[in-house]
């Protein structure tokens, strides 16, 4: 018996694109922003923009930091079947959103004069730079608060409310633009105030969607708890760490760039930033659609799903990113219209190409580590990532006279191979430990190796039941149970997996896991289709089923229950005593 790809794939791509779409949203604006400025006011509205682009980086620093943070305890206490523990955290990233964005939008208010001096270096651009500035500050709490109901309702398995948010987001921003710059003709006022409001409507819209229908995050701000915050902060510090170093890479490209071109130069710039912004729907997309689950299954030690997410992630990670490049590199004439720019984009559209291809996989392992309580190996390889190489190769090339565009592609080749050193320096160095950690994943595999779990994957048929119910012998004749136990064991898989899939007929295909672990052995199903939950009363099951349920509950020393993700988990759990004589 093996598990397959079938559940897991299934769930994953259901997840995807409205993930891909939701972190679009958050650069999107800029994009939409950028074309509309460029168009009305040329290359210095462009570039302009462009300039501000850190001051947005900064604030959602802060929003990623909490909502990342908080998912990942989210999850993490899902797989150990904690739901209010989830719940918990939910809460008190809210309250802590809303504190900061209430400081941060008065002391970005306060300061916004000398930022955008600063910003500007004192130059023709700082009068566009404070009004785009200005506004954007006074917007800091939306945009902060609107992190954590895309990382949640994803966590709920809400897909089409994230689709609906996104949409609101897009129509929006690009309808107010159209309107409030060429119909009141407010220039980059219009283009600023469009950003916000647009904001402003998707963040209220995406908290109505966490509070409509089944939610295990209600919000209740009682439940607001002070010592997670430290936790929190760890476990978001990746997320926030690569918006802060994104902020500080582009404040010093842009200044190297305004100081030895001037504004055209940062207008070709700009244009390239805004479309890697734009990759950064699938570099960030394809794992942020994993995450919740990865976080889910690692508490709950399921190693072979945790392979199976990360083979799914660079598969379809590497065709999106294949699909981008390609359509990207063909449009660079289209896109020096759009963008009103004189010189030709084709080859540094390419070097943006290649570079997606690499990035994405740096940033795939940098939000599994991050999920998986690796936070600072996490951080190791977003400080490679996003500062230590791109820069510095952008630094290289420009003093050797090189082609200034290369810096994309070299440097995230050489994050990838330097991050593979260090993944493989921390294997080697805990190779002797007590529970030596798996090559790549860093994964403790001691419940594998010593067999003392099983995990498979069914199709939900009536012949499949009984075959998996007969195939789980062997296991339990490995860990010594004793023929009463194993009987408990077989019994289980036929009498849940009977009434779930009679009761849910959305089901295509479950995961299981068996486990044999101290003093308990028992089973845990994972399944997709609506909420059931077969420990329940419910009217309309079966009499003879329920009954059957009933007598399992009672033998057993736990049962649980728990859905998040989209996704069924049940759990049974039997006293497990290997004195007793075993099975044959």
């Amino acid at each position: 018996m093996n598990r397959d790809n079938k559940f897991l794939k299934r769930q994953y791509l259901i997840n995807l694109f409205p993930v891909i779409f939701s972190v679009l949203g958050g650069t999107i604006n800029a994009l939409i922003d950028s074309i509309f400025v460029s168009i009305f006011l040329g290359e210095d509205g462009l570039a302009a923009v462009n300039v501000c682009m850190p001051i947005y980086l900064v604030i959602c620093t802060f929003g990623s930091l909490i909502a990342a943070g908080a998912s990942v305890m989210s999850s993490q206490a899902t797989g150990e079947d904690n739901m209010e523990r989830a719940a918990q955290c939910y809460h008190t990233a809210f309250t802590l959103e809303v504190i900061l964005g209430v400081v941060f939008t008065a002391a970005g208010c306060l300061l916004c004069s000398p930022i955008s001096a600063m910003l500007s270096q004192n130059g023709s651009l700082e009068h566009y730079v404070y009004i785009y500035s200005f506004i954007t500050m006074t917007g800091i709490l939306p945009i902060i608060l609107s992190y954590l109901p895309m990382y949640y309702l994803q966590m709920e398995g809400k897909m089409k409310h994230i689709t609906v948010t996104m949409v609101l987001l897009i129509f929006l921003d690009t309808l107010l633009d159209w309107v409030l710059m060429y119909i009141f003709n407010m220039g980059i006022y219009g283009a600023a105030l469009a950003s916000l409001f647009s904001v402003l409507v998707a963040c209220i819209y995406s908290f109505i969607a966490m509070e409509t229908g089944y939610s295990n995050y209600h919000l209740k701000l009682i439940k607001f708890k002070v010592c997670d915050i430290a936790q929190i902060m760890r476990y978001g510090s990746p997320s926030a760490l690569g918006n802060f170093i994104d902020a500080a890479k582009l404040l010093a490209l842009n200044a190297l760039f305004l100081h030895l071109g001037g504004a055209s130069v940062v207008a070709v710039w700009a244009v390239i930033n805004s479309l890697s912004e734009l990759a950064i729907s699938i570099t960030s997309g394809i794992p942020q659609a994993a995450a919740p689950m990865v976080g889910a299954y690692y508490t709950a030690r399921e190693n072979s799903g945790l392979s199976i997410l990360m083979k799914l992630q660079i598969k379809y990670g590497m065709l999106l990113a294949a699909a981008f490049g390609i359509i990207l590199t063909a449009m660079y004439n289209p896109l020096e219209m759009i963008f009103s720019v004189s010189e030709r984009l084709l080859i540094p559209l390419a070097c943006l190409a290649v570079y997606v291809l690499f990035d994405l996989i740096t940033s795939v392992f940098i939000t599994f580590f991050q999920s998986t309580g690796k936070v600072l190996l996490s951080n190791v390889l977003v400080v490679l990532r996003k500062f230590i190489f791109p820069l510095g190769t952008a630094t290289v090339i420009l003093f050797v006279g090189g082609y200034t565009w290369l810096f994309l592609p070299i440097g995230s080749i050489l994050t990838v191979f330097v991050g593979m050193l260090v993944v493989t320096a921390v294997w080697y160095f805990k190779r002797n430990s007590e529970h030596p950690l798996s090559k790549i994943l860093l994964l403790d595999d001691y419940l594998e190796r010593e067999k003392k779990v099983i995990d498979f994957s069914i199709k939900p048929y009536d012949e499949n039941i009984c075959h998996a119910s007969e195939q789980i012998v062997d296991f339990c004749v490995q860990n010594k149970m004793s023929i009463r136990q194993t009987m408990k064991l077989e019994l289980a898989i036929e009498e849940l997996l009977t009434v779930i899939v009679r009761n849910n007929k959305g089901i295509r295909s479950v995961d299981l896991r068996a486990f044999a672990l101290e003093d308990i052995m028992g089973l845990r199903i994972r399944c997709a289709g609506h909420r059931y939950n077969p420990f329940e009363p419910n009217p309309d099951s079966d009499e003879d089923d329920m009954m059957g349920i009933t007598i399992m509950s009672k033998l057993a020393k736990d049962v649980s229950f728990t859905y998040s993700l989209g996704i069924n988990v049940i759990n049974i759990a039997f006293d497990y005593n290997v004195n007793v004589p075993a099975a044959k």
